[in-house]
This record gives structure tokens, sequence and C-alpha cells, in this order.
């Protein structure tokens, strides 16, 4: 009877469906009995944060401590520093000199009529221009002919002076560079080990030689300029003779039976003749100084990235007897350039023409 009505009852609980009450309690934190253990618990929040920050310091400090305990164990014992970390030999020195040598074998490469000889020519522009200004003639371009000739001279003239400037900026520009590279040779000698305390002057002479190239680029980008000017011109571009110089031949050629009883039209055709040959040598110098820009711009980022090679290394540098032998070699032929541009400069000197 017993387990009849333990399991009657069992039964009976597990049938019976229990529903949670609707009913919400407010906790109540602010009290007497509570106030106390919150203000425990934010002052050991407190303690715990100063606790953190100062052994956070302490590890901080102790890491300073670790770094000069190296640092002067390096300072002091050299010779067990360089077991570790011996000295490189870098090719800094040797790859300076390559970029110098490319630098001055490209300008020495330059194959460019003097700018005597192109100012030259716009006297022939103007003179030819003047004997169409001077005369009545039927041809109805006639004076479109005119302006095209004047302006074709002063082109010429503008890039003739850009080109004679080359010469000095060139000669300038050799002369410092070879001043440069003989002080860095002074200062340094085969089997010297260079460390941080050579950085500031080193990085000193990169960052003038830098500067030499990009006064160089700078020139160069000048005379380019003028030659684009001139050769559009040439070509007709933005004027009203659609074909240029073509345009100009055949109007010489219409106004012969009008001009040959007053001029030699022979020689005025052999005049025009000569200003367009010339004018077809544009192109060449034109690629000549577009090329050594290019280059110049490629020496200019070799020469930021081996600076900052300088600035960014913490290993120290050994100087190779390769270092100084090309160094030594590179200053009498960076010398011996010079002196060919001095040469080519008073050429123009002599023949240059002032109008």
């Amino acid at each position: 009877m017993n387990c009849f009505c333990r399991e009657k009852f069992i039964w009976k609980i597990d049938n019976v469906s229990f529903r949670r009450p609707n009913v919400t309690t407010q906790l109540i934190t602010n009290t007497p009995l509570i106030q106390p253990i919150r203000q425990t618990q934010q002052t050991y929040n407190e303690d715990a944060t100063k606790i953190s920050s100062l052994m956070s310091l302490a590890n901080f400090s102790i890491l300073i401590v670790v770094i000069s305990i190296i640092l002067r164990f390096a300072f002091f014992y050299q010779p067990f520093f360089e077991i570790f970390f011996p000295p490189l030999d870098w090719p800094i020195f040797r790859s300076l000199t390559n970029t110098t040598n490319l630098i001055s074998g490209q300008l020495a490469e330059l194959n460019i009529p003097a700018s005597s000889v192109i100012i030259e020519y716009r006297v022939t522009s103007q003179y030819l221009a003047d004997i169409i200004d001077r005369n009545e003639l039927s041809q109805n371009n006639s004076d479109n002919v005119a302006q095209y000739l004047n302006q074709l001279g002063d082109k010429i003239r503008y890039s003739g002076e850009a080109i004679e400037k080359m010469y000095p900026v060139g000669r300038r520009a050799l002369k410092e560079l070879g001043m440069e590279l003989k002080d860095i040779n002074n200062k340094i000698k085969p089997g010297q080990v260079l460390t941080q305390e050579n950085v500031t002057y080193f990085v000193e002479r990169y960052g003038k030689i830098l500067n030499v190239v990009t006064n160089l680029r700078d020139k160069f980008q000048l005379i380019l300029n003028e030659l684009d000017d001139l050769y559009i011109l040439y070509n007709g571009t933005h004027h009203q003779l659609a074909n240029g110089m073509n345009d100009v031949v055949f109007f010489f050629e219409k106004i012969t039976p009008e001009l040959e009883e007053y001029y030699d039209m022979e020689q005025l055709k052999r005049d025009l003749g000569y200003l367009k040959q010339i004018m077809e040598k544009v192109p060449n110098i034109r690629y000549q100084i577009n090329r050594l820009l290019s280059e110049f711009n490629n020496h200019r980022q070799m020469l930021i990235r081996y600076r900052n090679e300088w600035v960014s290394s913490w290993r120290r540098k050994l100087v190779s007897f390769e270092d100084t032998e090309e160094l030594q070699d590179m200053i009498p032929r960076l010398n011996n350039l010079a002196e060919v541009f001095i040469k080519k400069d008073y050429e123009n000197i002599e023949k240059r023409i002032y109008v």
C-alpha cells in the first residue's frame, strides 16, 4: 500500500504543469547592507589598477636597464661585439663611383651642334621674313609665312641659348662631383671601419651629390622644353601654316618669278635648305637630351637609396681596397671631362653671335 501510494503520488506530481508566476521583483542594491560591499569592491578595483600601472612601469624600467647594460657591454667589450656583428663590406662607395661614371660617360657622348651654329639660323629665318615683308606679293598667305619665319627665328634663338648654357652647367656639375668624391676619398682608407659617428658626414656628402645631379636634371629639362616648342612650330602645329616649313618651301617656289629680278633666288633657296637641314637635326638633339633626363632621374633614385642606407643601417661598414681604388680613378676622369666641356664652352664664346 505504501508503494502504491508513493507511486501514485509521484505520478500526480509528474503530471502537474507548473507555471512561472508573472511577478517582477525589483532588485534593491542601494541599502545600508549593500553599500559597504560596493565600496569595498570599488576600493579593490582602484588598488588593482594602481598595482597594474606600477607593474608596467617596472617592466619598462627593467627593459631600459637591460638595453643599457647590453649597449655598455658592447661598447667596453668591442671584440666580443664584433664576433656576433662583424663589419660589413658594403659596396656603397663602389656603387656611388659606378653611378658617377655613368653620368659622366653619358655627358661625354653628347653630340649636339654648337649653340652658336643653331643661333645663327635665327638670322636666316628673319632675313627670309624681311624679304616677304618688304615686297608686295601675290600670294594670299604672305603675312602668315612672314609671321611663321619670325616666330621660328625666335624659337631657334631660345633653343640655341638653352643649349649654350648646357656646357658651363655640365662643366660645373662635373667639377663639383669631382670635389665631393675627393672629400670622401680623403676621409677613408682601406681596412677602415666606419661607425655611426661617420654617418652624418657621408649622408651630407651624398646629399650634395644628389643636389648636383638634380640641378643638372632641371637644366636639361629646360633645354628639352625649348626644343619641344621649336619642333612643334617647325611642324606647323598650333599655327596657320598647317605643314610648317614645307609650306614655306612651297611658298618660295611660287614667288620665285616675282623676286628673281631683285634677289638671287638660288641663294635664297639654299638658305632655306640650310634652315630646314638644321631643323631636321632637332629630333636627334631632343632624343639625346631626353635620354639623359631619364638617366639622371634613375641616378637620383639610386643616390637617394644610397643615402637612406647610411641613415637606416646600424651595422658598421668596412672600407675595402676596391672602394678607395675606384674613387681615386674616378676623380681624374671627372676633371678631364670637365676640361672637355670648358673647351666646348670656349668654342661657343668665340663663335657666339649676339643678335
